[in-house]
C-alpha cells in the first residue's frame, strides 16, 4: 500500500516510519513518501528515516517528494502534519491580539490565537483535500496538525469524512502523571471526555482492577509536590489542581493547553512571578535556534537535530521517552483498519455519536474509541459535569463558526466566532483583533481579499 506523509519535516515522520516497521508483516513492500515544500528539512528526514528503515531491515520503500499532487495519487493512508512558517506566525498570533489588551499564555489552540492559527490551517487544508479528492478519494486521512479541533472540524464538514485526529495529551500526560505517582506508565487505565486539548477525567482504574480508584488518584494528585508549583523542565499542573480544588473536576493534561480555553487562568502579570514560561518567550528563542540552523551544511544539521531530540528524553518526565506506553497511534490503527483486529484508543479526535450524552452528536470531541468493522467508533464516555460541559460547548460553537466562515469567506461569522471567545471582553476588541488577523494573513487567506 501507499502511506504518504505531508510535513515529512516533523518529527511524527520517525514515529510512522517506526510503527511502519513494527509491524512488517502487513507493511512489507509498501511505499512510504515523504513530502514537504522545504528541501532541506526534506532532505534531513529522509535520510534520519531511511537510516531508521535500512536499520530495521525491513523492505519498506522510502522516498521524497515536493510536488504534493505526484505523491498522493493513489494513496491509502495520508497522514498530516504541516504548515506554512509555524513559528513566525505564531508569534504574531500571541503578539496581535496583545496590541488589542488580550494577552494570551499558549495561543496555539484556543482564544484569538488559536483562531487565527486555524484560519490558516484550514485554508491550507482546502487546497490539499482537493488534491486529495481528486487523486486518492478513499485515503484514511490522519491529522496531527493543530489546532486539532478546529481542523477536524473543517474535515467533517467540508474537506474530508474519513479524517481522524491524532493527539497524546491524554494518553501522554497520563502516563507522566502516572510517573509522578510513583507509578509505571499503563498501570493507570482511564475514561475521559471533551474536546482536544480539553479532556476531563470520568473514571480511572488500576490496571487489572474492576473498581474505580478516582478518590484515590484525586487525593494523590492533591498532594502530588508535581501539583503544588511549577517545577523547571516538568510540565505545569498548578493552575490543574486550582481547578480541581474548586471545581472537584481533573483536566487532563497540563496548565499551557488548558489555558487556552478559561478565561480564569491567573492574570499575565502573575506568569513569570509564578515560575511559567512564557510562550512568546520561548518562540522566540526557538526561531532563533532555527534561523542559526538554516545557515548550517545538512550535517551538522542533522546532528543538531538528533541532540536536540535525545535532550528532550532528559526531561525528568517522561523517564524513559522511549518506553512503549508513549509511542503515536496512528501506523497501530492502519493495521487494525486492514486486518479487522479490534484496536481499542483511548482518545481521539472523531465524531460525538452519543460518547458524551451532553454534547451535539455531530460535535467533534476527543473520546475513547475502538477499531472495528473498518471504522473508528466512539465508545460511550457518559454525561460531562455541568461546568466542563459549558467550557467545551463554547468551543465547538466556535470551532464551528470559524470553520464555515474560512470556508465561505464570511468575516461577520469571524466576527462572531472572535466575540464568543472567553478572552475576548467586547465587540471592539474582537473586530480589531480580526481586522489585524486578516491584515497580517493576506497571503494565506486570500478567500478574504479578492
Amino acid at each position: 500500500m501507499k502511506i504518504v506523509m505531508i510535513g515529512a519535516g516533523s518529527f511524527f515522520t520517525d514515529a510512522i516510519s517506526e510503527g511502519l516497521c513494527d509491524d512488517a508483516a502487513l507493511f512489507e513492500g509498501s511505499e512510504f513518501v515523504l513530502v514537504d515544500t522545504n528541501p532541506q528539512l526534506l532532505e534531513l528526514s529522509l535520510i534520519r528515516n531511511r537510516k531508521y528503515i535500512e536499520k530495521r531491515g525491513v523492505n519498506i520503500f522510502l522516498r521524497a517528494e515536493t510536488d504534493r499532487k505526484k505523491a498522493l495519487e493513489g494513496a491509502k493512508y495520508v497522514v498530516m502534519s504541516c504548515e506554512k512558517e509555524r513559528v513566525p506566525y505564531w508569534i504574531q498570533d500571541l503578539e496581535i491580539p496583545a496590541k488589542f489588551g488580550v494577552e494570551q499564555f499558549q495561543g496555539e489552540n484556543g482564544g484569538p490565537g488559536g483562531q487565527a492559527h486555524a484560519m490558516r490551517n484550514i485554508s491550507l487544508f482546502m487546497e490539499i483535500c482537493a488534491d486529495m479528492r481528486k487523486l486518492c478519494p478513499d485515503a484514511w486521512l490522519m491529522n496531527f496538525t493543530n489546532p486539532m479541533s478546529f481542523v477536524c472540524t473543517y474535515f467533517q464538514r467540508y474537506g474530508w469524512k474519513k479524517a481522524l485526529g491524532f493527539c497524546h495529551q491524554v494518553h501522554g500526560s497520563l502516563g507522566v502523571v502516572s510517573e509522578m505517582l510513583g507509578l509505571e506508565p499503563g498501570e493507570l487505565e482511564f475514561i475521559t471526555g471533551g474536546i482536544n486539548h480539553f479532556n476531563w477525567l470520568l473514571d480511572i482504574r488500576k490496571r487489572g482492577s474492576n473498581e474505580s480508584c478516582m478518590g484515590w488518584f484525586l487525593n494523590e494528585v492533591k498532594k502530588n509536590q508535581y501539583f503544588q508549583k511549577v517545577h523547571h523542565n516538568i510540565p505545569a499542573n498548578k493552575f490543574t489542581l486550582d481547578i480541581l480544588k474548586n471545581f472537584g473536576l481533573y483536566c487532563v493534561g497540563y496548565d499551557d493547553h488548558i489555558s487556552e480555553y478559561t478565561p480564569f487562568f491567573y492574570p499575565h502579570t502573575e506568569w513569570r512571578d509564578m515560575g511559567y514560561s512564557l510562550s512568546l518567550d520561548e518562540r522566540k528563542k526557538y526561531l532563533k535556534t532555527l534561523q542559526e540552523r538554516e545557515s548550517k551544511s545538512t550535517n551538522e544539521q542533522a546532528q543538531e537535530q538528533s541532540m536536540a531530540r535525545e535532550e528532550f528524553f532528559k526531561y525528568p518526565f517522561p523517564k524513559d521517552g522511549h518506553h512503549p506506553w508513549y509511542k503515536e497511534h496512528p501506523t497501530q490503527v492502519m493495521s487494525a483498519l486492514e486486518s479487522n483486529k479490534a484496536l481499542y484508543l483511548d482518545s481521539i479526535v472523531i465524531p460525538n455519536n452519543g460518547a458524551i450524552d451532553n454534547l451535539p452528536n455531530d460535535a467533534l470531541v476527543d473520546v475513547p474509541a475502538m477499531v472495528i468493522g473498518g471504522e473508528v467508533r466512539s465508545i460511550h464516555a457518559g454525561k460531562l459535569p455541568t461546568f466542563a460541559m459549558e467550557l467545551c460547548r463554547r468551543q465547538i460553537t466556535i470551532h464551528e463558526l470559524l470553520v464555515e466562515a474560512v470556508v465561505t469567506a464570511d468575516k461577520q461569522k469571524l466576527v462572531q466566532a472572535m466575540a464568543l471567545d472567553p478572552y475576548v471582553r467586547g465587540i471592539r476588541q474582537a473586530c480589531d483583533i480580526v481586522d489585524a488577523f486578516l491584515e497580517a494573513y493576506r497571503v494565506e487567506l486570500p478567500q478574504f481579499h479578492k
